[in-house]
């Protein structure tokens, strides 16, 4: 039995709970592929470029974050056709979104002023050059004050970059500047015909691709939502063809799957240029990531496989999940595998400290996101007084 047209527009009118499921799923992978970095360098698969590689692809999973906040920032004004309340979303779009990257900032900064921090010790077994460099910082982070890390978490790392405090937050410029893309692009075109959509479409990718290829993720995430509001309303989840199904889902796999250098089964993509091989790998995981999206919201098996609490969750505590991994690992899970190390081996110790690291991160995730959901709560309470 399908899921109603009624019931999918009720349900995106808030959060796609699907939708949300495949948001916890992809900070999950990002955090996994960062363990592997860390804690196994030889495991994580990126070396063979294996197809099973997409599931532990944290470029991929990164790339899903930035087509789905294309979708789900202008779906709502898509499905009204109208562009109110557009300036409040783009006024607290800001504010929504520094919280927590100031907390994690301020705690990697106390805890490396702190001696809390023992990812140098562990690199040092594991002969992780990721770990070592303090998840590939760039800069002197051991230098920064207090409030050069109160000014980094608060506005330099969504307006400038900033991140070596906390390398997982190098996303949060894209972020906030392809989310200003699309509230920029909404207003022109809704109410436009589709021929002059298009158009519009064309030339912010364009546009977005010579600013950076990340910009072109958010461009596809809008056109899908433009697609499914006012080009196919009401298209209704109905039930797969089996064969169509696996295709789609191959295809989304072996996408996903990519990563420079190219090896295994896309070695023939070798000799390319690495910026021309990065930006292939963005491309493919864009388009890979609007094939998942489009078939999550058509096909009722996989809408009802990622609907319900458990999805809820996942959505609920993605982005403090994203943001807060890093520090915890080099700090309580580095610790706990130093501690192990001589007791029970290497193998044992790496799967133990993820055993062990693993409840406990959804377990400062979801608190984080308490006070996540608090904050955003009285940001839009005071946006709206004002407007």
């Amino acid at each position: 039995m399908s899921v109603s047209v009624k019931a999918f527009e009720k349900t995106a009118s808030h959060k796609i709970t699907p939708l949300e499921s495949m948001r916890g799923i992809a900070a999950f992978v990002v955090f996994l592929y960062h363990f592997l970095l860390g804690f196994a360098p030889q495991y994580p698969g990126q070396e063979t470029a294996a197809a099973f590689f997409f599931l532990i692809n944290g470029h991929a999973a990164v790339t899903f974050f930035f087509v789905l906040s294309g979708f789900v920032l202008s779906y709502g004004y898509f499905n009204r056709g109208s562009n109110d309340g557009l300036l409040v979303s783009v006024i607290k779009r800001w504010p929504r979104l520094f919280p927590l990257a100031l907390i994690s900032t301020l705690l990697s900064w106390m805890m490396l002023h702190y001696g809390l921090y023992s990812y140098t010790e562990a690199a040092w077994a594991t002969q992780s050059k990721w770990m070592l460099h303090f998840a590939a910082s760039k800069d002197d982070f051991r230098v920064l004050s207090f409030l050069d890390a109160f000014r980094q978490g608060f506005f330099y790392t969504f307006f400038r970059g900033d991140h070596n405090l906390n390398t997982s937050l190098w996303t949060m410029h894209y972020e906030l500047i392809g989310s200003l893309l699309v509230f920029g692009l909404i207003p022109l075109v809704n109410g436009a015909g589709r021929k002059q959509a298009l158009i519009l479409f064309v030339l912010f990718m364009v546009t977005a691709y010579y600013t950076s290829p990340y910009m072109c993720a958010f461009i596809m995430g809008c056109f899908l939502s433009y697609y499914r509001c006012q080009v196919r309303p009401s298209m209704p989840l109905v039930h797969a063809n089996r064969a169509l199904l696996i295709i789609g889902l191959v295809v989304v796999i072996l996408m996903f799957g990519y990563t420079e250098p190219a090896r295994g089964i896309y070695s023939f993509m070798h000799h390319q240029s690495h910026q021309l091989m990065k930006t292939l790998r963005i491309v493919l995981h864009s388009l890979a990531s609007v094939i998942l999206i489009q078939m999550i919201l058509s096909y009722d098996g996989l809408y009802k496989l990622l609907d319900g609490r458990t999805g809820r969750l996942l959505g609920r505590c993605s982005f403090a999940l994203y943001v807060i991994h890093v520090p915890l690992m080099f700090s309580f899970s580095t610790a706990v595998f130093l501690a192990l190390l001589d007791m029970i081996g290497y193998q044992s110790s790496v799967i133990v400290t993820f055993v062990l690291t693993v409840p406990l991160l959804f377990l400062i995730s979801w608190l984080l996101a308490k006070i996540d959901e608090s904050w955003c709560g009285q940001v839009n309470r005071t946006v709206k007084k004002m407007f």
